[in-house]
């Protein structure tokens, strides 16, 4: 009897243990498709002193077709010269799967202004972006930082290959992204 006891109290104690960490393994789900991105000007949302962007998700966001997202800049955009890439900026995105379901992210991204891109400008010239409007490539690096609802927990990361028209004398612009990346939530949820 006191040996079944003990048993059974070995065996408790060794499944208390085990359980929890078969559910504890992270249910990861792939991003892939594309967004985009549209600045809406500082004087439209006068509490994000760099602007605010609000955009739309379309293809596979983890199982969701169609995502509305919110970001904000929470650096000042800055660049090194006329012509020549920014400084790393860092950004605050909100992705909106579903009523109460969010995934933020906190992530890095730079303005490369494309050569050129001036009306009646060849091959060859520089562009003066940003102090004019331009083309620009905007590669993102999101790190999810958490979410709500279904999202709560989540991590991941998120890599957005982007082309924009960028008006920042004006705060205007608007882009596409190639996006890709995977997000996860924790299993015991």
């Amino acid at each position: 009897m006191l040996h079944t006891k003990l048993m059974r109290t070995a065996l408790v104690a060794l499944l208390a243990g085990v359980v929890p960490a078969l559910h504890a393994a992270d249910v990861c789900k792939t991003v892939s498709g594309t967004s985009s991105e549209t600045i809406v000007t500082p004087s439209q949302v006068p509490t994000d002193p760099f602007g605010r962007v609000l955009g739309l998700f379309k293809g596979d966001f983890a199982g969701v077709a169609n995502v509305a997202l919110s970001a904000i800049l929470t650096t000042p955009p800055a660049f090194s010269s006329p012509a020549g890439a920014s400084s790393v900026m860092e950004a605050r995105h909100v992705f909106l799967t579903g009523p109460g379901d969010t995934v933020i992210t906190l992530g890095k991204v730079v303005f490369n202004a494309a050569p050129a891109t001036q009306p009646g400008q060849t091959n060859f010239v520089s562009s003066v972006c940003p102090f004019a409007p331009c083309v620009v490539q905007n590669p993102q690096l999101l790190k999810i930082i958490g979410g709500t609802g279904r999202w709560t927990g989540a991590t991941g990361q998120l890599n957005n290959l982007g082309l924009g028209n960028l008006d920042l004398p004006a705060g205007k612009g608007t882009f596409v992204y190639i996006v890709k990346g995977e997000v996860c939530v924790p299993g015991n949820k």
